[in-house]
């Protein structure tokens, strides 16, 4: 098997030791060869001197194993600005898959889908711009098992090695309503009411990663978290 990962060991070691343990297969494509030589960040860096890359999928459920990616949103960023120019959105031509549940959500269909690209496309090109950056999501494990499902399938790799932020997970760590559970809600939407953000346009896997970024500049400047003592990537991955 291409890559393949013992199981057990990923729960113990960090995503930089198992991208180390994983030799590059000439058999995969460039953009994932070129990701897993290069090596993560180092887990003491401080939060403003991270690269971030924030994304949101649109998909036909949320079980990884069955369901399928509909879009990919993405938008490069640090804790001093957002780089607009980087914000994509990339449909998947997935539309034999839609659910008429979904379709009502996020509108969208096959028709919408039929000029996207393969599957295996838009996660090379998600995978691509996530080298080198730490990957930001709001309710992040979603994300993380479609991307690691898909690599999983395709490329015989347990885990994918990465740093993960989530942005449901800073506000009950380093908040105070959610460290006492005062918030009645953690949706998106709701959060950036919560820190009167503006109101965005909803169920757009770009508009949802560009205001997933925008969250997180939020609460990295409400919350202090620059000021925490020790705060750095280790502290606030997931």
């Amino acid at each position: 098997m291409i890559g393949r990962m013992r199981k057990g060991k990923e729960s113990h070691s960090t995503a930089e030791q198992q991208r180390r343990s994983v030799p590059v297969n000439s058999l995969w494509p460039i953009s994932l060869k070129d990701y897993m030589a290069h090596p993560l960040v180092d887990l003491d860096t401080p939060l403003e001197q991270l690269e971030y890359l924030a994304i949101d999928f649109e998909t036909t459920g949320l079980n990884s194993n069955k369901d399928r990616i509909l879009s990919i949103g993405m938008v490069e960023f640090t804790v001093d600005h957002i780089d607009i120019a980087s914000s994509n959105e990339i449909f998947i031509d997935n539309g034999e898959h839609i659910k008429a549940e979904t379709a009502q959500v996020n509108g969208l269909t096959p028709r919408a889908l039929s000029t996207g690209v393969s599957p295996q496309e838009g996660m090379e090109y998600l995978i691509k711009n996530a080298k080198g950056k730490v990957i930001l999501a709001h309710g992040s494990n979603i994300e993380k098992s479609f991307i690691e499902a898909f690599c999983q399938q395709y490329y015989q790799l347990i885990v994918f090695p990465a740093y993960f932020i989530d942005t449901i997970n800073i506000e009950k760590r380093f908040s105070y309503l959610g460290k006492t559970g005062g918030h009645r809600s953690y949706q998106l939407s709701d959060m950036r009411r919560h820190y009167r953000l503006p109101d965005y346009l909803e169920h757009s896997a770009a508009s949802d990663a560009f205001a997933c970024a925008e969250l997180f500049l939020a609460q990295y400047k409400k919350l202090k978290l620059a000021s925490i003592k020790g705060m750095n990537l280790n502290k606030i991955r997931t």
